[in-house]
């Protein structure tokens, strides 16, 4: 176990994550070549849900190392069903569901799973992903997506 609440860049556990607080989803849908960027809602609070907007504009911006901005694009094209559907692209994915959206989103009717803020696909997405996929050299990817559209 690592000490807790630990706060330098000489931490152990920089980000205070534990096992226990990993969804079983993620284990099984990561791809081995891939990976995003997670939100930090507060200290020891991640939430893993994969959010395209930030994760795209981590590239365009330089925010992200080419080894992570390319494990990015990976993730994508691994799961591309899940991230870019028929109608790109979702705003995240997986969308909250069942207790857990009960719990966060107080039921709200405007945001239930799958719809506009809620893992909805939002077409404005294109241009970033593009964007992302030029900066990248992967215009491939950009390709498929636009065709799909």
């Amino acid at each position: 176990r690592y000490k807790t609440e630990e706060y330098s860049t000489d931490a152990t556990n920089k980000f205070n994550i534990y096992p226990e607080q990993i969804p079983h989803w993620l284990m099984d849908w990561i791809p081995e070549e891939g990976g995003y960027l997670i939100g930090n809602l507060q200290p020891a609070h991640m939430d893993f849900r994969f959010f395209t907007l930030g994760n795209l504009w981590s590239i365009v911006s330089s925010l992200g190392t080419p080894k992570q901005n390319e494990a990015i694009l990976n993730l994508i094209e691994a799961k591309w069903d899940d991230i870019v559907g028929s109608m790109p692209l979702k705003i995240c994915y997986p969308a909250l569901e069942n207790e857990e959206w009960r719990i966060i989103t107080g039921s709200d009717p405007k945001n239930t799973p799958w719809s506009y803020h809620n893992g909805g696909s939002w077409p404005t997405l294109l241009w970033q992903f593009t964007l992302a996929c030029i900066k990248m050299n992967r215009t491939d990817l950009a390709k498929k997506a636009v065709d799909s559209a």
